[in-house]
């Protein structure tokens, strides 16, 4: 498959446009290589991890982190030097969706609260809007097909079918170029799309999300619950604690600069990956730092399977990586500095 597709289709799934201005989402790498056959997702570009995904043969690679995001003096030596003379030789392109993706709604960075089962959800911090476009054009005999196979791609909001072959189709505004080709392969033949931009619906972009539970829960009760979610029985608190958790906000990564917004939206809990000192000091709901490996790691995994989905015709696998953190006890039985063996409080459950 040509690489450009592949790229639109990654862009279409992670919008470049939703990216923080700081971030450094996109291509990291260009490589030589038209046509992939595989490609692979991982969290981190490390030298360790692209090796493995070289070595299987991945022609593309998916992080979600960049390779950096400061300016690297050419020549200097490091992981992005290694990275480069892992890639280059092989033609390998790199790519990176990583705010791009975090600020997508109802993306795989809010997969806790789809699983915690979270209603009325919304961005904690709202940076944007994601505009939508109707699109009206003749499908002929194949319309029906075609709205039914459009109904369940990324970036779709609505699909209508009128007529003998008339069809409207609402989607953001991202998603069209990706789908006008693919809508022309599909038809081949040429048509002609009458596109509109819509003011409604649309739908706020931003980082983190805050929701509701079904019902309000004992503060022991969610807890277990989130437990038997992350494989994780336990995590840093700070902030004061509640009887009962009715809403809940999330961020799978470094999440301080929410906690604010999050209490004043009116959270119980604010489940992050990173939390910083001062702003565990001034929380003003229970905040619980559960890891920023373990909550992007699966955001990842699930970023991979929308990729499969998307482009059924390529291989796409995703390559775990080692949490770079490790949780260790100094004492006579472990020694200084040594990690806690199984069993012990490191004990990753699932």
């Amino acid at each position: 498959m040509n690489i450009q597709h592949v790229l639109d289709t990654v862009r279409r799934l992670a919008p470049e446009t939703l990216a923080a201005p700081w971030d450094k989402s996109g291509i990291q790498v260009a490589g030589q290589i038209c046509d992939v056959g595989k490609v692979a997702v991982c969290l981190d570009p490390t030298p360790a991890a692209l090796a493995e995904c070289l070595a299987w043969g991945a022609q593309l690679v998916v992080s979600h982190h960049p390779l950096s995001l400061t300016p690297v003096q050419a020549g200097a030596e490091g992981p992005q030097i290694e990275a480069l003379r892992l890639l280059l030789p092989r033609g390998a392109w790199l790519y990176a969706a990583h705010t791009s993706l975090d600020s997508r709604p109802n993306g795989p960075a809010w997969w806790l609260a789809e699983e915690l089962g979270l209603g009325e959800l919304r961005p904690i911090e709202v940076t944007g809007w994601l505009a939508a476009l109707m699109v009206v054009f003749d499908a002929g005999p194949a319309a029906s097909r075609i709205a039914e196979d459009l109904s369940v791609e990324p970036g779709v909001l609505a699909v209508f079918q009128e007529g003998e072959g008339l069809v409207r189709l609402a989607c953001g505004r991202a998603a069209w170029p990706a789908l006008e080709r693919a809508l022309v392969a599909g038809l081949g033949r040429a048509t002609e799309f009458y596109v509109h931009a819509l003011e409604e619906p649309r739908r706020a972009v931003g980082f983190g999300v805050l929701g509701s539970l079904p019902e309000p829960l004992p503060l022991a009760e969610f807890e277990t619950k989130l437990a038997a979610l992350l494989g994780r029985d336990w995590w840093l608190a700070c902030g004061p604690v509640p009887q009962t958790v009715a809403r809940v906000a999330f961020c799978p990564g470094s999440g301080s600069s929410l906690v604010p917004l999050a209490a004043a939206a009116g959270a119980d809990v604010f489940v992050s990956g990173e939390i910083k000192h001062h702003a565990a000091i001034e929380a003003r709901c229970l905040v619980l730092d559960v890891g920023h490996f373990l909550l992007e790691e699966e955001m990842t995994r699930r970023f991979a399977l929308e990729i499969a989905a998307a482009v059924p015709d390529l291989q796409v696998r995703f390559f775990p990586s080692p949490d770079p953190l490790r949780l260790c006890a100094a004492s006579r039985e472990h020694g200084p500095g040594r990690p806690v063996p199984d069993g012990g409080p490191s004990t990753i459950k699932g």
